[in-house]
């Protein structure tokens, strides 16, 4: 961990902090003002020890431009720190928009990573890997775009197309854990591939409420345990996009999608269903719910506990409350995201 600066240190000769503005495992983040600039930004003071060697990749940060990727103003190494300085975001990230259990509208979350697979096919059109794509990496600009942004595991990828193994364990893709387990041979496990991977598990937050291996903390287990099938966590989003989220967080990476530009391709194709189903925080007594919206339809699906089974499902239609009998369900614990489609099947 980096000490914090007080304010009023300067970096670099340049940049005055004047607030902080986050900090984590891998650095710390201020809001400062550039003096040769005269202007506000934010910089990022990378902690010391996660990459070692020249930072040879700051030139290519600065030159690197483009639709869906937070503007690098500078990145540089002061004192043997390295920094990356980004303009200021005030529109938050894609993780502000994120309910924890819940996630978000199966529409939004598909255009946002639809949005961060064309910056970070940006990234590796400059010969870069990200490194830690994540929901708080993704930030919202004043049109409610993603920006791709934190680059300060950014690395370049080496002939062999590997670079070294980072990231946040949440959306870690497995053969990047496995550099951390005993006994470690190599720790040049990072590709394009890896970032494909994280894409993926940072869609399957978005979608579930909650990443692939939730508190999973062990390197051992993110390298070795299955991942689960997206549909055991959000049951209600379609099958063309549950099997393009399982295809992304594939534990080979020769399963997933070739590219960032691939997995792109494959969520613009999957076909949405005439009613658009979203789970909602669950009525009181309630397991969970699900309203379906179809034009002027609406129905609400919810897993209500049953004292003679496990798990009822009941249907309804909302306003009116009249029960939709056709999807009512009784079922265990361990069918219930099996049947809860069904219930939705027939609602469709």
């Amino acid at each position: 961990m980096t000490s914090a600066p007080t304010p009023p240190t300067i970096i670099a000769g340049r940049y005055e902090v004047l607030r902080p503005l986050g900090s984590g495992s891998f650095g710390e983040v201020y809001e400062v003002h550039d003096h040769t600039l005269d202007t506000r930004c934010a910089l990022k003071l990378l902690a010391n020890g996660i990459l070692f060697g020249p930072w040879s990749e700051s030139q290519v940060l600065r030159g690197l431009r483009g639709e869906y990727i937070m503007p690098i103003l500078n990145a540089d190494v002061v004192a043997g720190q390295r920094y990356v300085v980004t303009e200021v975001m005030t529109g938050g990230t894609v993780d502000n928009h994120l309910s924890p259990g819940l996630g978000m509208a199966t529409e939004q979350a598909v255009r946002w990573t639809r949005e961060a697979c064309q910056g970070i096919a940006r990234v590796h059109d400059h010969g870069l890997i990200h490194g830690d794509i994540k929901p708080g990496n993704l930030f919202l600009d004043h049109r409610g775009e993603v920006l791709v942004g934190d680059f300060g595991l950014a690395q370049q990828l080496g002939a062999d197309g590997c670079a070294k193994a980072v990231g946040t364990r949440e959306t870690m893709a497995p053969e990047v854990a496995a550099a951390g387990v005993p006994p470690v041979t190599t720790n040049l496990t990072y590709t394009v591939g890896s970032d494909v991977y994280s894409l993926g598990a940072t869609l399957f937050w978005m979608l579930a409420g909650e990443p692939p291996l939730a508190g999973v903390a062990s390197y051992d287990l993110l390298a070795t345990q299955s991942r689960p099938d997206i549909w055991e966590r959000a049951p209600h989003i379609p099958r063309g996009l549950r099997d393009v989220v399982n295809r992304a967080i594939a534990f080979d990476p020769a399963d997933r999608p070739a590219s960032a530009i691939e997995l792109a391709a494959a969520l613009g194709r999957y076909r949405a269903p005439a009613r658009r189903w979203t789970r909602i925080a669950p009525h009181p007594g309630h397991e969970q719910c699900f309203t379906g919206v179809k034009g002027a339809s609406k129905i609400e699906v919810c897993a209500v506990p049953d004292g003679s089974r496990p798990i009822a499902i009941v249907a309804r239609q909302a306003g009116s409350g009249r029960k939709v009998r056709k999807a009512a369900r009784s079922c265990s614990r361990s069918d219930l995201s099996k049947f809860l489609r069904s219930a939705f099947k027939v609602c469709d």
